[in-house]
């Protein structure tokens, strides 16, 4: 047994627990929101519901005994069928909660074409990171998953930035936390692919998972979180009878 991989394969178990029940609240919650406020939750609820059956999927092949082997084995395929549904889904509730999914929908479909693009390159370079002659290859995709990265970098801080500033002020906060999330936790992803290109050793892939697993957790339900608390102000307000403040 490896206490590394031990705790790997428990927080394996937590985030799938977590996602189900974020799901499950969210997807509570948006009935008690005002009508055009519930496609941010329903979204919510969706891909933290996708990511809960791809870690029901994962736990069951890790067990819970703490081998390392079995983390090393993990097909990491499963996490690029997650993130090539969940994140797109993420990328499309920041453009809910700041109410320009119609309005801007040559903007959201670019974005999301960035995502998408991101995942895809990142999945031809992940295929590739364990054989020592594609590494040129892998670090290639790498690049190209960076450069899709900074696209979608720019829809945020251009021209859907220039959305948020004419939306109330109760939007304008939510989209720059999410946006904020964006920046700061999603290279978590890419700089963990980096780190197993440089060094390619078992720990560092048992180490990787781990990550992975909390950076998830951070990301698809703090997200979730923070279009929940929009929606809430905008209800919140509408019922009050006052401006959105």
């Amino acid at each position: 047994m490896n206490d590394l991989a031990l705790v790997t394969d428990y927080t394996f178990l937590v985030t799938m627990l977590s996602m189900a029940a974020a799901s499950a609240f969210f997807w509570t919650e948006r009935d008690t929101l005002a009508p055009h406020c519930r496609s941010a939750c329903t979204l919510a609820g969706m891909y933290t519901a996708v990511a809960a059956f791809v870690y029901w999927r994962m736990v069951s092949m890790v067990g819970g005994d703490g081998d390392p082997a079995s983390v090393i084995a993990l097909p990491t395929h499963y996490r690029y069928v997650d993130w090539v549904i969940t994140t797109p889904l993420i990328v499309l509730s920041v453009f809910v909660t700041l109410q320009a999914a119609n309005e801007r929908r040559g903007l959201a479909m670019l974005a999301i074409a960035a995502d998408i693009a991101m995942i895809v390159f990142g999945y031809f370079g992940e295929i590739n990171l364990r054989n020592p002659d594609a590494r040129g290859l892998a670090w290639t995709m790498f690049g190209l998953g960076c450069a899709a990265f900074l696209v979608l970098m720019y829809v945020m801080y251009g021209p859907l930035a220039q959305v948020a500033v004419t939306r109330p002020e109760s939007l304008q906060r939510a989209y720059v936390r999410m946006r904020r999330f964006i920046v700061l936790a999603w290279p978590i992803y890419p700089l963990c692919f980096a780190a197993a290109l440089i060094w390619p050793g078992d720990d560092v892939k048992i180490a990787r998972e781990l990550i992975y697993n909390i950076a998830d957790v951070l990301n698809k339900i703090g997200m979730g979180v923070l279009a929940l608390v929009a929606a809430r102000e905008t209800t919140d307000a509408l019922q009050a009878n006052k401006p959105i403040a």
